[in-house]
């Protein structure tokens, strides 16, 4: 017994040393295409950043990010965690009909932030003297609560939506109610993506134009791929899990999209990014700090989207409604909202944001500097 013991521990350490070793041998990986993001590099080592802890917590991250094998361990855990009846992976819920969740909690933002941006929100609309509506999309954990683990901890979105109400002056557009009634017959949420499905996208259409007074127009949609894999599995690599379908409109008016750096788009659709992992940049590329769409229709309507990127596949929907329509992701976009508003002689305001994404997103704050 004692002899199996010493050599477990033997082996154990000798994994872990070989481990090591090539993690400080081998050349750092500079970026993550299945999770799609920047990976850690070296902590800078100094004695303030030793003293602050930020050496610490920067080498804890690299060494994570750099681990060889990386994928491969991230597999194993997520199978020994379902094995032993766990329904949370890093950081995601490990849902019912292959669906995975963002865990989001009444303890994941903070209350007095949140009243802070609507706040913000109207008093950027109430000095614009622009119609504005702000579109609350739901989460997918709140409209597919039935698929949620048994008794899994989820934020009320009621608080949420009742602060909007009362803090935010302009029309605040509630999808829940719509999105509740349509989820027993349409796949309004990615599985294994946080975003919404074109679907889901096209339905909140519908309700926006509603409630700006415009006939919702009738659009047919086809399949342009069938093995998407997104954010969310990304961070779980289920070997169960199964690939989503992306879907476009058959039929699009002629456009021509302008971005940062002086790129120029002929269409929202970009068919490079369907043979790569990141396949939601189909829409748009991914997301610029501000982009512009001009269509042929020259009614002087002129639409300004402050955004995350559930509003890539939400505006190709609104190209024959309006002459121009502005994207800003204050994230990325590093000039005046206000300069945008009189260059554009923009006539609507739509904030646009998954609701947990404006409740942590720290961009949007940024509109306080911009105004």
């Amino acid at each position: 017994m004692k002899k199996n013991r010493k050599r477990f521990a033997a082996g154990f350490f000798i994994l872990l040393f070989t481990v090591a070793l090539l993690i400080f041998l081998l050349p750092d990986k500079t970026f993550s295409p299945n999770e799609n993001r920047v990976l850690a590099k070296f902590p800078k080592l100094s004695v303030s950043e030793i003293t602050s802890g930020r050496f610490q917590q920067g080498l804890t991250d690299y060494l994570s990010d750099q681990i060889p094998l990386r994928d491969m361990w991230m597999r194993m855990h997520t199978g020994l965690s379902k094995f032993m009846g766990q329904k949370t992976v890093n950081g995601v819920y490990l849902g019912k009909d292959h669906y995975y969740f963002p865990k989001f909690t009444d303890e994941s933002y903070s209350p007095s932030r949140m009243v802070s941006v609507f706040r913000l929100i109207s008093s950027f609309t109430d000095e614009a003297q622009i119609p504005a509506t702000v579109m609350l999309v739901p989460t997918a954990g709140t409209v597919l609560n039935d698929k949620l683990p048994n008794n899994a901890p989820y934020y009320n979105a009621d608080t949420v939506y009742k602060a909007a109400a009362q803090l935010i002056h302009c029309d605040v557009l509630d999808l829940r109610d719509c999105f509740g009634k349509a989820k027993e017959t349409e796949q309004l949420y990615y599985r294994n993506d946080h975003h919404w499905t074109t679907m889901g996208a096209y339905l909140a259409y519908r309700e926006y134009a509603v409630s700006i007074g415009l006939s919702p127009r009738e659009y047919s949609l086809e399949k342009v791929s069938d093995s998407f894999y997104g954010t969310a599995y990304s961070k779980v690599l289920d070997s169960s899990a199964v690939a989503d379908s992306i879907f476009a409109l058959k039929q699009l008016p002629k456009v021509q999209i302008r971005c940062d750096g002086g790129a120029v788009l002929d269409s929202p659709y970009q068919t490079d990014f369907l043979s790569k992992k990141d396949k939601y940049a189909y829409f748009f590329c991914g997301n610029w700090g501000k982009l512009t769409v001009d269509t042929e229709n020259k009614n002087g309507e002129k639409l300004l989207v402050i955004k995350d990127s559930f509003a890539n596949s939400f505006v190709p929907f609104l190209f024959e409604d309006f002459e121009s329509i502005t994207m800003l992701d204050l994230r990325y976009f590093r000039g005046n909202v206000q300069d945008v508003l009189q260059e554009q002689g923009i006539t609507r305001i739509l904030f646009l944001y998954e609701t947990s994404n404006l409740l942590t997103d720290t961009g949007i704050l940024q509109l306080q500097n911009r105004r």
